[in-house]
């Protein structure tokens, strides 16, 4: 084959890489966009405060502290 066919045919399929790429990207894009534009409903509230730890000094082991 010659050769200016071969690069024809890199430069056409680079060419539609790059479409199917961008058109992906775009369609990612709108999804993200979708999901930031809703409501809050509640579902990604903060975690709760955790319990304070304090250290057995016999057994080395942490546990909740007596005045939490």
């Amino acid at each position: 084959m010659p050769p200016f066919l071969l690069a024809a045919a890199g430069v056409l399929g680079a060419a539609a890489l790059v479409k199917l790429i961008a058109r992906e990207s775009r369609r990612v894009s709108a999804q993200v966009d979708a999901h930031r534009a809703r409501p809050d409903d509640g579902k990604d509230a903060p975690e709760p405060a955790g319990v304070k730890l304090e250290r057995d000094p016999v057994t080395g082991a942490y546990r909740p502290r007596a005045d939490a």
